[in-house]
């Protein structure tokens, strides 16, 4: 299923097997094809890792003897998962299921870096299967109202910025919190509010909801 797909740069050893992975337990196992290989692909709530599949020898064996060639990426440093699928010139839902598309940002001196990793696989079911289970480890929100209790609680000093990852009701709640904050590390009755003070941390968008065209940034513009 797919066809040429982008794959990530980089590369982890695989001296130690498991035992340098821990006893994790992993969500999801499957195959998909990542670039031109088919891989076995393990999910678990910290890393989504794959290796190719190894070709079996004329006895029917797999052959151990290649080298390993296993690939990661932590999922702290994933922000985004979408269904990809293709369709025609000005269609806007369905289209034929080409597999799903996880996005990657990674900072590197001083620089963010993104970039997208495409896992192929034409089956519904395993593809809605792992998109699910890819979003609960995402969601780092519980309930609503989470967002706005976690930034009057946490430390912001220690942040550069906020990026909300979600829809128009996920960057209300968040630029609310934000502006919660400021009046409360400002000394400020936040009851009765005339003059706000401004919010010191950055607030970024990626619109991941329902509507994902403009709807969060009108809002806040």
């Amino acid at each position: 299923a797919g066809g040429t797909r982008r794959v990530s740069r980089f590369r982890a050893p695989c001296a130690g097997g498991e035992a340098a992975r821990g006893e994790e337990e992993p969500h999801l196992r499957g195959i998909f094809q990542i670039g031109k290989k088919s891989c076995d692909v393990v999910l678990s709530a910290r890393q989504l890792r794959w290796r190719p599949i190894q070709p079996e020898s004329p006895g029917g064996d797999s052959n151990m003897d290649l080298p390993c060639k296993e690939e990661f990426v932590e999922m702290k440093d994933v922000f985004s998962v979408k269904l990809k699928r293709r369709r025609f010139v000005g269609q806007k839902k369905g289209g034929m299921l080409l597999g799903i598309t996880v996005f990657v940002c990674l900072k590197k001196e001083n620089k963010l870096e993104d970039y997208a990793i495409n896992f192929s696989n034409s089956s519904e079911d395993h593809c809605h299967s792992w998109f699910r289970c890819l979003k609960e480890i995402l969601n780092v929100t519980e309930y609503e109202g989470h967002a706005l209790s976690l930034l009057q609680e946490c430390e912001l000093q220690a942040f550069d910025g906020v990026v909300c990852v979600g829809g128009d009701g996920s960057a209300s709640e968040v630029a609310h919190g934000l502006l919660l904050r400021a009046q409360m590390d400002a000394g400020r009755d936040t009851n009765y509010i005339l003059t706000p003070v401004s919010a010191t941390l950055p607030l970024g968008v990626i619109p991941a909801g329902e509507n994902r065209d403009t709807d969060s940034f009108k809002y806040l513009s």
